[in-house]
Parts: C-alpha cells; structure tokens; sequence
C-alpha cells in the first residue's frame, strides 16, 4: 500500500514535470515554477515514504531476527548443538586416546620381548661357551674353529634360533 502511494507521487511529479513544459510554451508566467516546485515536492516526499519504508521493514527484520534468536526454542536448539559437538569432541578425543594406549603398549611390549631375547642370547651364549670349551679337544681343530665362527655370526646377527640349533648341535656332539 505504501509503496503503491509513493509510486502514485512519483508518477504524479513525473506529470508535473511533463506539464511544466507545456505550460512554459503557453506562456502562463508563475505556473510553471508552482508546478516544478510541486514537482520536485512530490518527487521528494515519494523518495522519503520509500526510503522511511525501507528503514522500518530493516528494523523489523531486525527486531524478528532477534526475537527468535533470543527465544526459547532458539536457545533450546543451540543448546543441542553444543552438547552434540561436545559429545563428538569427547568421543574423538576417546579414540585417540584409545589409540595412544595401544600405541604405547604394543612399544612397551617390542621392548620387553627385545630384553628378553636379549637375556636369552646372553644366556645361550654363556651355555654355548661352556660347551664349546668342553669340546675344544674332543672335536678337531678344524671342526671346533667352524663352530666359533658359526657362533660370532650368529652373535653379531642376533640370531636367537641359530644359537638354539648351535647349542643343540654341541648338546650332540658332546653326548657323542
């Protein structure tokens, strides 16, 4: 309705405007200053209404806008949103933690297992000495140098079945 009023001034200046001219070449001396001055009140109130219009369809777009974001339901919702990405936050979180633990207890289990293959070397090279030092003069030069060479190889490899077969073949040959 408002904007059908200021369109309706807008027009009517428009006319004003047009009839200004017709007047000058009548020849009427004051009209057509009245009529450009009506022309130009009417064009500018036509302006205003739309303008004043405007203002007050942005503030109560404003003020709705407001209104339901401060509303109930409004808080309500953004509430849920909240708890919802905290629970995913927490749930995340619990993952990785998850994951941290594994991690750290797969390392933790390498390193025990290392160290107890480490004290099992230690002790198979301590029974494989032994042996072979019972065995230096029932086995030949030749034969007894082989199985120290076979030893340190196994010893710098870190081979813990190799050192089991060694001692196994000195268990044998000492039974011999």
């Amino acid at each position: 309705m408002i904007i059908k009023i200021a369109l309706s001034l807008l027009l009517i200046s428009l006319v004003l405007f047009f009839s200004d001219d017709a007047l000058i070449e009548i020849g009427i001396p004051k009209a057509p200053e009245v009529v450009t001055q009506l022309g130009l009140i009417s064009l500018l109130v036509a302006f205003l209404i739309l303008i004043i219009n405007g203002m007050f369809s942005i503030l109560t777009l404003i003020t709705q806008s407001l209104l339901s974001y401060f509303s109930a339901n409004a808080r309500i919702h953004r509430r849920l949103l909240f708890i919802q990405a905290k629970q995913l936050e927490l749930k995340q979180l619990f993952l990785l933690r998850a994951q941290q633990v594994n991690y750290f207890h797969e390392d933790h289990k390498s390193k025990l297992l290392n160290q107890d293959n480490q004290r099992q070397i230690k002790a198979l090279i301590e029974i494989i000495d032994k042996d072979l030092v019972i065995l230096k003069y029932q086995l030949s030069k030749h034969d007894y140098l082989k199985l120290v060479q076979t030893r340190k190889q196994l010893i710098n490899h870190q081979n813990l079945n190799g050192l089991l077969e060694l001692q196994q073949t000195l268990a044998k040959h000492a039974s011999e």
